[in-house]
């Protein structure tokens, strides 16, 4: 690739900056989804509805793969009255369980697939450490373990079809320094420690299968996104879905000035899922707002320990030990 695209706005990509919210993009993606199957985990509350309500106005098939049926089809409905002709379906998926990955790829492995979201995770991090997979403790069991077996399996998807995975890091490995020699997190915890050192893996995981990808010249990427400083408190109210207290609202116009809406944080998902020209971006893409916390979605610069071959290597070995030992993405 000559001038491969790694840093700035969307326009060297020959698009248009999108606009600051969900709904305000309806326009800008329309089509853009047509005739695509998209998987959203975790799509029935936050980052991920908003995600999902983008992609079906975008036209795809959106599958929601969400522990709690009851509340994927109360996502569903919601969506629904703002898409009526939104295409939409659930499957099961517990991203705390193996078993959960597997069966949720063994009812995928039959299906076109063009996007999978892996949003699905811990936000409210347990106060002391718990148990989890594979000797790692709770936090990165949900967020990265379940979801690296998913990909995993799924991975001859990767080598047949020009499939995207959208992995969800964070803003929050800029704050605080993971010590990828202590990802078990067997001393010093602490739960926001967890969450960040938990993001940093999956984010590491995501800009290093991107390369792998290019090295193994198969047509699939994997984008990496951040979606700023995303609150609840500062989400329009959805009855089931985003339901903020007064305190939480207090809490976002205490806020507004660093911090945004879900409804805008996931703007960089649908955008990272439908954009068109991402096959001028430099391997290890990674969209984000361009003022970290907010701001219009632009192509952004990940943490350094993300791309670090330290943390890239420890996340990839948790990769291979959460799929028994096996490497689908050997080089």
């Amino acid at each position: 690739m000559n001038h491969a695209v790694r840093l700035g706005s969307l326009e060297q990509l020959g698009q248009s900056a999108p606009k600051a919210n969900i709904h305000a993009n309806f326009e800008r993606w329309k089509a853009l989804g047509n005739g695509k199957t998209a998987v959203v985990t975790g799509a029935n509350a936050g980052l991920g509805f908003f995600a999902t309500l983008g992609l079906a106005a975008a036209g795809a098939h959106v599958i929601l793969a969400c522990r709690n049926q009851s509340r994927a089809e109360k996502a569903m409905t919601a969506i629904r009255a703002r898409v009526p002709e939104a295409s939409l379906e659930f499957m099961q998926f517990d991203a705390d369980s193996l078993l959960s990955a597997m069966a949720l790829a063994a009812e995928l492995r039959g299906r076109h697939l063009d996007v999978l979201v892996t949003n699905a995770g811990m936000i409210r991090t347990p106060a002391t450490r718990e148990g989890g997979l594979l000797g790692y403790e709770r936090t990165m069991t949900t967020n990265v373990i379940g979801h690296a077996r998913l990909i995993g399996e799924l991975a001859e998807k990767f080598r047949e079809d020009s499939l995207r995975l959208i992995t969800l890091g964070s803003m929050s490995t800029l704050l605080m320094r993971t010590d990828p020699s202590n990802l078990r997190l067997e001393h010093d915890y602490t739960p926001y420690r967890a969450y960040v050192q938990s993001k940093a893996v999956l984010q590491s995981l995501g800009i290093g299968l991107d390369h792998r990808l290019r090295q193994l010249q198969w047509p699939a990427r994997s984008v990496t996104v951040h979606p700023g400083y995303s609150i609840s408190g500062l989400t329009p109210t959805i009855e089931g879905i985003n339901e903020p207290d007064f305190a939480q609202r207090l809490k976002g116009r205490l806020q507004g000035s660093f911090a945004q809406g879900k409804h805008e944080g996931s703007v960089a998902i649908v955008e990272a899922a439908l954009t068109q020209g991402l096959e001028r971006c430099a391997p290890g893409v990674f969209f984000g707002p361009q003022l970290t916390s907010k701001g219009r979605i632009s192509l952004a610069r990940p943490a350094k320990v993300t791309r670090s071959k330290v943390l890239q290597d420890a996340a990839w070995e948790l990769f291979v030990q959460a799929n028994e030992g096996l490497d689908p993405f050997a080089l």
